[in-house]
């Protein structure tokens, strides 16, 4: 019956059209069940794209950790998510959660088979993890870079075992067009440097890969394009199904007959230029941010257009105007991300799993701030991006907006406003819950207030947890009582029907900005008011001033609760009945409350907890969790209304 719910949920947040693309996709899926060969198509690379630097200019710090890479992978040495070290086989078992030790062979079609629920306790992320490619990748990039020869020769034996273990449409790895998208680049780039090096050392690499060709992209183009993503689903998904069919038609010209060039639908380059111009503006927002509410997905929503927009302008399929249009945009993301990430202790806010496109890093588990190092023109924080991409030049300084008052900076559409005061940075969320009629990646952290001290985590974010492999864990670090906002146990800002599906969500907060002080308030049923107000402390010590209420109805306070979550590593203590200290290495954050508070409970991880145990519990990376201190405060009506909490900078700051 839940699952049936869910359906009926799911239904109800569709248009008539999207209605009527599934029952078309449900169509296609029928016919493509059958399918086991593909027009004819002509699969000669174009030298068009990619455009490939000189390897001599490489920096030596890229090249050592490319060496270093490519003998982990090699040895399979995977890093699954940027950070979970892995042991696999070489090539590994491409049916096996390496995470939860499971294996999951199937012979069962793909359009039979459900990928939230996969059996024996697996889940889907870790077994699609490997089959993204970026293994292979990683050592065609060594092949080209550093010119050995056996790097290739590894990536194309993984490339080979997993054509010979994964027939088109058939098991877990054709479940998602975002997945063959994702191979689709992967692919292409891995083609470029091998034929670079071939180009250099000719050998047999290229035989091989003539063959890979004719077994991968027929299959990919035609699915990817067949069963991308639509409606309420698109998300990022069609972003990165039009980016792998954008590199590959951009490669190979003759694909274009495969998807986007069917007949009647126009030239396939073009068209792709027009969805992709059409889903960047979708995807941000004017002032930058991304429309699914969640950080990380910012940075892969971001790669997934850069990458389609180099593509597509070098085979010529871009207008100016729209390439204009695509650049602006990126730019004005770019800058959100700059000012909104800090790039020493990076929290994602929102469903976020660590996902990148393309590995342009000398360390993956550091992706984001070589990212983030790049935008800011960091050379030598950011090797291999700038070795790839050249110096980020995308439209920062024409479309920068100024700082409000009080220091803050306000990007209204997105919900998000940032304030760097001396050593601190806050980061504010007054957002809608996430994106279209479902917010499948938001979470109820309207009117979180996050905090970093001298480029350390304080105030967090709880983060993401898991998908599908742990829904308790994933609902809990969505839900408004792991978020700091102000939460009263008697109404509902949103209620979660099941994965990626909200109903009946909060409308869009309300800001002002008044001297220096923001204010954002959250209206529920037109009777009920959530208000919560940031003041900087610009005076010694600096710090911020948070004061919050709650109103049952105009005029009548109600109950309510503020959880102030600590990052992994604080230590907190009671220095006083209603002062705390919040020290992690050299920062230390004084924590000061108001007289109205009827109850301030603070707890402290003691080390026997499970990971079960949702109390405390933080995800500093996908799949990742541990237990940090926490003080929870909770307002009752009546009596003296000071609900404030005051963090400023403790003694042990250096000046």
């Amino acid at each position: 019956m839940a699952g049936l719910n869910w359906y009926w949920r799911r239904l109800r947040a569709m248009s008539p059209v999207e209605v009527v693309l599934r029952l078309r996709k449900k169509w296609f899926e029928f016919k493509d069940s059958r399918c086991d060969h593909w027009p004819a198509a002509d699969l000669s690379p174009s030298s068009v794209f990619p455009k490939l630097p000189d390897p001599a200019v490489a920096p030596e710090l890229l090249r050592e950790s490319l060496k270093r890479d490519a003998e982990r992978v090699a040895g399979g040495g995977l890093r699954f998510f940027g950070h979970l070290d892995l042991r696999t086989d070489t090539p590994p078992n491409w049916q096996r959660d390496y995470l939860a030790g499971i294996d999951v062979p199937t012979a069962e079609s793909a359009f039979r088979l459900n990928h939230r629920e996969l059996p024996s306790g697996a889940a889907i992320k870790p077994l699609w993890e490997p089959s993204r490619w970026y293994g292979p990748l990683r050592l065609a990039q060594a092949c080209w870079l550093l010119g050995n020869r056996r790097s290739g020769e590894h990536c194309l034996d993984w490339l080979e075992d997993w054509v010979a273990n994964n027939p088109p449409y058939t098991g877990w790895h054709w479940t998602s067009a975002l997945e063959s998208g994702l191979r689709l680049v992967a692919f292409t780039w891995i083609d470029a440097f091998l034929i670079a090096f071939e180009g250099r050392e000719p050998g047999d690499l290229a035989k091989r890969l003539a063959k890979l060709r004719a077994d991968i992209l027929p299959a990919h183009a035609w699915f990817t394009w067949r069963h991308r993503t639509f409606g309420s689903s698109a998300n990022n998904h069609l972003l990165g199904e039009l980016c792998g069919l954008a590199l590959a038609n951009a490669r190979w010209p003759g694909l274009a007959k495969l998807g986007p060039g069917l007949p009647r639908l126009g030239p396939g380059l073009p068209r792709l230029g027009r969805l992709l111009e059409r889903e960047t503006l979708r995807q941000f927002h004017r002032d930058g941010g991304n429309f699914e509410q969640a950080l990380n997905y910012h940075f892969f929503a971001w790669e997934f257009c850069r990458e389609a927009r180099q593509a597509l302008d070098a085979a010529g399929a871009l207008p100016p105007a729209s390439r204009e249009r695509i650049d602006a945009r990126l730019g004005q993301a770019a800058r959100f991300y700059r000012e909104v990430q800090v790039p020493s202790a990076p929290w994602d806010y929102g469903d976020s799993d660590d996902a990148f496109v393309m590995p342009w890093f000398t360390d993956e588990s550091r992706a984001i701030a070589e990212w983030w190092q790049w935008i800011a023109g960091n050379a030598g924080e950011s090797p291999f991006l700038h070795l790839m991409r050249g110096p980020f030049d995308a439209c920062l300084k024409s479309n920068e907006s100024g700082t409000e008052q009080g220091g803050w900076t306000i990007f209204s559409d997105t919900g998000i406003a940032v304030n760097a005061l001396g050593h601190w940075k806050a980061r504010f969320d007054f957002s809608p819950l996430g994106s279209g009629s479902m917010a499948p990646h938001g979470h109820l952290d309207a009117q979180h207030l996050s905090l970093w001290l001298k480029g350390r985590a304080m105030v967090i974010d709880p983060g993401t947890g898991d998908y599908h492999g742990n829904p308790k864990l994933r609902n809990w670090l969505a839900s408004r009582d792991a978020h700091n906002g102000p939460c009263p146990s008697e109404v509902s800002l949103a209620s979660r029907e099941g994965p990626f599906l909200w109903v009946d969500a909060h409308p869009k907060p309300l800001q002002s900005l008044d001297a220096e002080v923001l204010e954002t308030e959250i209206r529920i049923n037109r009777t009920s008011l959530l208000t919560r107000m940031v003041k900087p402390l610009s005076n010694e010590p600096e710090g911020w001033m948070v004061t919050d209420s709650f109103e049952r109805q105009l005029g009548q306070a109600g109950e309510f609760t503020v959880r102030w979550q600590f990052a992994p590593g604080c230590e907190v203590e009671r220095t006083g009945e209603r002062a705390f200290r919040v020290t992690i290495e050299s920062a230390t954050m004084c924590v000061d409350i108001g007289i109205g508070w009827a109850l301030a409970e603070l707890w402290r991880p003691s080390g026997d907890e499970t990971a079960g145990q949702l109390d405390g519990i933080v995800s500093p990376r996908f799949m990742k969790t541990g237990h940090a201190p926490y003080l929870k405060l909770t307002a009752k009506p009546g009596g003296n209304t000071d609900f404030t909490t005051t963090f400023t900078a403790g003694t042990r700051l250096e000046t």
